[in-house]
């Protein structure tokens, strides 16, 4: 009973937004809207000062900051924050218009994505990989956390090029578990494409990201003792 009680809260609070319950991100340019329930992370498109500033988000009752990285001096046309507009989505139509990425014609380079502030515990990662467009390709996945590293490859993003999705469920999804000790978390995103790869076919797409606590790091967070928790390990990739 305590069980289905306290899953009972924490559907409860993700449903309400609580700044303890996630830390949910949209990729998105200055002038454009940010999806409902998110926090938006806003940029310029090939403005290197903008897209490599850190900024810094409130969640799980403190401040989580998140900094982008294209690596040793890329070329700034390879620096993307994309707003189609038009056709994004029936559900989240804010989230699937904009994403951050790598333009692979340009510049092969990973984009990294570092979370600094996580507090400890172990956290569910999920991100969504839509272009309304043509823009997609494959990309491979580098993590790096307190447990050490993981690399997940050969996640295709989808795009709109044979078929309109127009719900969140359609769109590519990476997931995996992140494990915080307080120190930072880097996620690596690498384009995948050889020479037969048309041009379209040589972006990273990000849309945005949710990272939620597991129900044993949310019960710690909200009642301290976090030394108490449970390492857990479960990690999966899918799209």
């Amino acid at each position: 009973m305590r069980q289905i009680a306290f899953s009972m809260v924490l559907v409860s609070m993700l449903v309400t937004g609580s700044s303890s319950a996630a830390l949910l991100v949209d990729f998105g340019r200055p002038d454009t809207p940010v999806q409902e329930g998110y926090q938006g992370f806003q940029a310029i498109h090939e403005d290197a000062l903008s897209l490599y500033a850190p900024q810094s988000f409130s969640a799980f009752d403190t401040m989580v900051t998140l900094s982008l990285d294209w690596g040793y001096v890329p070329r700034w046309e390879s620096m993307q924050m994309i707003d189609r507009g038009g056709n994004d989505g029936e559900d989240t139509p804010d989230l699937l218009r904009d994403w951050a990425g790598t333009d692979g014609r340009v510049y092969g380079g990973p984009l990294t994505l570092t979370i600094s502030g996580l507090p400890a515990g172990e956290y569910g990662w999920l991100s969504y990989h839509h272009d309304p467009e043509d823009q997609t390709g494959i990309f491979n996945v580098s993590v790096v956390d307190a447990g050490g590293t993981r690399v997940f490859e050969g996640i295709d993003i989808s795009d709109g090029r044979n078929s309109l999705i127009m719900t969140l469920a359609e769109a590519t999804k990476f997931r995996t578990t992140l494990l915080s000790d307080g120190s930072d978390i880097k996620l690596t995103f690498s384009t995948v494409f050889g020479p037969e790869a048309t041009n379209s076919e040589k972006f990273f797409v990000m849309n945005g990201f949710q990272i939620v606590p597991e129900p044993a790091t949310l019960m710690l967070l909200g009642i301290g003792g976090l030394a108490l928790l449970r390492r857990r390990r479960s990690y999966d990739a899918s799209v």
